[in-house]
């Protein structure tokens, strides 16, 4: 069926193209017995019956496409077949993404068994995981376990560019390595009493703003199968990398799924799906590139036949409703009806392409803020937010306490002073790092999606009387 993208190229919003899905009366996509004109009901007969706990076949089916096409078909620096596909024999679609990671984890863990996380990490997976699979969470820290040191303040007269610009800590350090990893393990190994049993990472990762290289990612799926981890890629914000290119010219986001493929080294190549053995897993949802997180639309992908079965038992708890289903499923297959009675072009494609256009330009105009009022950041290029350093603005330390002797209780406590004054004086509201688990304080995570574009622009000034103030007043550090 078609999405009507309106007369004379008009846009048309999200929601009003999944009105028109709800109400069509066009035979489902999947279903291959009767002409694609045919009128069907809008709520059929066999909705109202129990569906399969994993997920309807044709709702499946055309996720296992999408997913292709969003994770493995524009993977150029890697050699993954483009015959490989996902299986939808295993895919799991359940009632967003913290339903199938928390599902996934309970057939991966027992409780108590240590789940490994790099800082800083999205502080919802601390729930996710804990409060019912009873996973314990072990920071995996970064910062200490590449060949440099990081900045140790972003106002050192030795921490500014060539430029006399405050700089922050690169990229790279945020980087999980095989050394960062191993010491995670082993501090796992002394917290339990027993080894690891997964890997989580966020790729494109929140709450960082950017991907993960792909020699990075290789190398944690590499440490993972040497050291029988299980390595789950959370790569919800998969669709919302709107710089896809590095400036070496290379993918800005190569998937795990592709990275670990048989046809990477994956596997024996002869079985169905991936190849992506017994150790690699997949979370996704509709929630953060579509803005969809009401319908409650999460997806699990794995290809370990041991747990299959527990996966789509315990999803009997967490189902999708019939109709949900429908509608995402005329979703993901309905073509763009242009102005010119074309259907050339699949209407999430179209939709993807437009949101990181949006976002992007959001993204630009706030790092260009930033960068007027010289407030240190990560350059960001794909999901929803910037990682900013205010350490500049921290309350002091007293003279006889370096930053290397600060206990963690005082640098939560200065991190919330600033935090509460960005608040309540200045009518900004960012998510402090520390909160989310970051080695040093001072850093803030802003999204700047979640704001009309009045709010938003209302946001930078207040980022730069913020800033003008706290300078000419020479508070803080």
């Amino acid at each position: 069926s078609g999405a009507d993208g309106g007369s004379d190229g008009e846009e048309v919003t999200l929601v009003q193209v999944l009105s028109q899905l709800a109400s069509s009366t066009v035979a489902r996509p999947s279903d291959d017995t009767s002409s694609s004109s045919s009128s069907s009901l809008t709520f059929e007969k066999d909705m109202i019956y129990y569906q399969p706990t994993q997920g309807s076949p044709g709702l499946r089916s055309a996720m296992g496409g999408y997913l292709h096409d969003l994770l493995l078909s524009s993977s150029s620096s890697t050699t993954t077949s483009s015959s490989s596909t996902f299986n939808p024999e295993n895919i799991i679609l359940g009632a967003g993404c913290n339903a199938v990671l928390e599902n996934l984890c309970m057939c991966l863990t027992e409780p108590g068994d240590a789940v490994m996380i790099p800082t800083p990490y999205y502080a919802a997976f601390e729930f996710d995981l804990v409060a019912r699979a009873g996973c314990e969470i072990v920071s995996v820290n970064t910062l200490d376990y590449h060949d440099e040191s990081p900045p140790s303040s972003s106002v050192d007269a030795t921490n500014k560019s060539s430029d006399g610009k405050r700089t922050t800590i690169p990229p790279s350090f945020y980087y999980p390595n095989k050394a960062s990893l191993t010491h995670a393990y082993n501090l796992s190994m002394e917290q339990t009493s027993r080894p690891p049993r997964v890997l989580l990472l966020s790729h494109p990762n929140n709450p960082l703003g950017i991907c993960y290289p792909p020699e990075v990612m290789a190398e944690c799926i590499e440490w993972c199968r040497e050291n029988e981890v299980h390595l789950i890629s959370d790569e919800i914000y998969a669709g919302s990398v709107y710089r896809q290119k590095r400036g070496d010219g290379e993918d800005t986001f190569v998937s795990a799924m592709s990275l670990a493929s048989s046809d990477n080294g994956g596997g024996d190549g002869e079985e169905e799906g991936l190849g992506l053995g017994p150790y690699i897993h997949l979370v996704y949802a509709l929630s953060k590139d579509f803005a969809l997180s009401g319908l409650r639309v999460g997806v699990a992908y794995t290809e370990n036949e041991e747990i299959l079965m527990p996966m789509q038992k315990l999803n009997d708890l967490c189902q999708i409703s019939s109709q949900t289903q429908l509608l995402v499923e005329r979703m993901l297959s309905a073509n763009v009806a242009t102005a010119g009675g074309n259907d050339d072009s699949k209407f999430v494609d179209a939709y993807l392409t437009s949101n990181r256009h949006n976002i992007q330009t959001r993204c630009d105009k706030l790092q260009s803020c930033l960068s007027d009022v010289d407030i240190p950041y990560l350059p960001a290029d794909s999901g929803l937010f910037v990682w900013m350093d205010f350490r500049e603005f921290l309350p002091s330390l007293p003279d006889s306490i370096t930053e290397e002797m600060e206990s963690l209780s005082s640098k939560e406590q200065r991190e919330r002073g600033l935090y509460l004054k960005l608040m309540k004086e200045y009518g900004l509201l960012f998510t402090p790092g520390m909160s989310m688990r970051n080695e040093r304080p001072g850093f803030f995570r802003c999204v700047f999606t979640a704001a009309s574009e009045e709010e938003f622009e209302l946001g930078l000034e207040r980022i730069c009387k913020f800033v003008n103030e706290e300078r000419g007043s020479g508070s803080g550090n």
